[in-house]
């Protein structure tokens, strides 16, 4: 491995799709954000969506709340720079579901009267808003739209802590055996013509659903599937773009952590994750290390001037350097993790630490001097 940061832009520059993954609280947000500011440093245009429903990217990159689904652009006070193409952009978006679900459908839809009569129908309102998974799926649409917006070279993903991200991941692959399922084909993609009252028998059903459930609901569901037939062609054919983009070279895996037991504990799960889905991992970022400069210290207590002072000094500077001699064993041990859980070369993963800061990264200011250490 290699711990080199100036090289971890370029590394990642060669991904058209970067997605950090992390447990809550380890700086995943921050790191995204820096590493966007710093290539837009080299002159990319990269765009940072995150998915997390906190907001703290729009706080850090001073939107306040007004982060939304499509994307704006966040002013960097920065000019063009000598020998560079140009000067880069920063772009930032906030997930809409419902907003990117309805786009899908109004793309998928045939004509704008179809579009309308499946995004008024009450059966997907219900659906869209309730039904388990759509949330992640919609940022896995989200993703594929603006992959393939011109106004961007690069995506960015600020994924939500660990377990919550394996549903984004997985959420194209559940959605295309979903629609491939048997029972799918056999009930969900025929129900138009099985609810179709073409005969007294099912026009006895139709009345006695009616009596159970309300005739108004009875016809939204047999509208919906009416209108819905044949869409589901097209997010299967979306899905497995999506699948496409998530497990090709064009993507990178980015895994942000810190100097702690528990941190590292949920990195090694989701290194495992990763290792079971044969993802690649490109890049190990341990986020807010102990910024102990022993050497400085050691100056600082030569010239302390009263023996108390000098006693207080020791016991600090003594707790400081075995805290951060801890912290370096626990950054050790991530090399032994990745050749463990991941199916290859240690090497290929690039190992970076970052210092704890002064003061806590919460403006642009803040990310840029992060960037500057990426």
């Amino acid at each position: 491995m290699t711990g080199a940061a100036p090289t971890l832009i370029d590394k990642l520059r060669s991904k058209q799709i970067l997605i950090c993954l992390g447990s809550g609280g380890v700086g995943k947000t921050t790191t995204a954000a820096s590493l966007a500011i710093a290539m837009a440093g080299r002159g990319d245009r990269v765009v940072v969506l995150t998915i997390d429903p906190a907001r703290r990217l729009a706080d850090a990159l001073g939107r306040g709340g007004s982060l939304g689904n499509d994307p704006v652009e966040v002013d960097l006070g920065t000019g063009p720079k000598p020998g560079r193409r140009g000067p880069g952009q920063v772009w930032a978006a906030m997930l809409d579901p419902a907003e990117t679900f309805e786009q899908v459908i109004r793309s998928e839809a045939e004509d704008d009267a179809r579009a309308q009569r499946i995004l008024g129908n009450r059966l997907f309102t219900n659906l869209s808003t309730s039904l388990s998974g759509t949330n992640e799926y919609m940022a896995a649409e989200r993703l594929h739209q603006l992959n393939g917006d011109d106004r961007f070279d690069r995506v960015i993903i600020d994924t939500p802590p660990s377990r919550h991200a394996f549903d984004f991941l997985d959420s194209p692959g559940r959605l295309t055996r979903f629609v491939d399922h048997r029972l799918y084909r056999s009930v969900f993609a025929r129900k138009p013509r099985l609810l179709r009252p073409i005969n007294a028998g099912t026009q006895m059903v139709m009345r006695l659903l009616g009596r159970l459930v309300g005739t108004t609901l009875v016809d939204d569901v047999v509208t919906f599937f009416a209108d819905f037939e044949g869409l589901d062609e097209g997010f299967r054919r979306r899905a497995d773009e999506i699948e496409s983009l998530l497990t090709g070279p064009e993507t990178g895996y980015i895994l942000v952590t810190g100097p702690r037991r528990d941190r590292l504990a949920e990195a090694e799960w989701i290194l495992g994750n990763l290792g079971r889905r044969q993802r690649h991992l490109d890049a190990v970022i341990v986020n807010r290390v102990m910024p102990i400069d022993l050497e400085r210290a050691a100056e600082a207590l030569s010239r302390s001037p009263t023996d108390a002072e000098q006693t207080a000094l020791h016991q600090n500077l003594a707790e400081l350097a075995t805290l951060a001699q801890q912290e370096a064993v626990l950054i050790d041990s991530v090399s032994a993790m990745v050749g463990r859980e991941l199916d290859q070369p240690e090497e290929s993963v690039a190992l970076v630490t970052l210092a704890e800061q002064l003061e806590p990264v919460r403006d642009l200011p803040g990310l840029s001097r992060l960037a500057e250490l990426l």
